[in-house]
């Protein structure tokens, strides 16, 4: 399987931590990291590419979404078609934990398919459809992807107006009902999604204060992965 995260340099520790639970539980064929820089500080065990997009230019300073309180790597994640030259691939946000094997994910028949991915339990932005979507845990068809100019879509979007999620505002926005699939709760466990007995993917999307000491993300991202 293919798999790809984003960080920006104050979030490497926690990318450190999200990798080695990814690697405890899975074999991966190929890890994608878009970052600042063209090395990480620490060693990757397994075959893997950085992609340094500290100068990107797909998103202008002065754009309407580049002052989100979500780094603008986020909104990266809809450029990986264009920046990778694979079929398929499973986005990972920085705040995950993986606790089991991703292969079902992996395997999940996405032809015709843009993207898999999780409901939010709460429906927050109902101008979007009648669910929204969760895109920190996804599986990508990039060849469909390109295929469509799904790229160049939400890239226009995202210069054009500001959305409170980004990307993921935007993709709620432009993707059909028969572009996309639908994965099970226990692939993006988290506050938005909705809880499990049996997690593959906690994520912690929707936690306060994640940097805090005395908060489980913390002590599961740092203290036992990452340090």
């Amino acid at each position: 399987m293919n798999v790809l995260y984003a960080a920006t340099r104050n979030l490497y520790p926690y990318l450190k931590g999200a990798i080695k639970s990814l690697l405890e539980h899975n074999t991966v064929k190929k890890l994608f990291i878009f970052a600042e820089d063209d090395e990480l500080p620490y060693e990757i065990p397994c075959d893997h590419k950085i992609i340094n997009v500290s100068g990107q230019t797909y998103f202008p300073p002065d754009g309407p979404n580049m002052d989100s309180i979500f780094t603008y790597m986020a909104m990266m994640r809809i450029c990986a078609p264009e920046l990778l030259k694979v079929a398929k691939v499973i986005w990972l946000d920085v705040d995950t934990i993986v606790c089991d094997s991703l292969r079902p994910l992996w395997d999940i028949d996405m032809k015709g398919k843009w993207i898999a991915w999780c409901p939010e339990r709460f429906n927050t932005y109902r101008p979007y459809g009648p669910m929204y979507y969760n895109i920190g845990v996804c599986v990508m068809n990039l060849s469909q992807m390109r295929k469509d100019n799904v790229t160049q879509q939400a890239v226009a979007e995202l210069n054009r107006e500001k959305f409170w999620c980004t990307d993921q505002c935007v993709m709620n926005k432009i993707t059909p009902p028969e572009k996309m699939v639908e994965i099970p709760v226990r692939y993006n466990e988290s506050f938005c999604c909705g809880k499990t007995n049996d997690p593959a993917i906690v994520h912690f999307a929707g936690v306060r204060n994640w940097y805090d000491n005395h908060n489980i993300f913390r002590w599961e991202y740092v203290a036992k992965y990452a340090e």
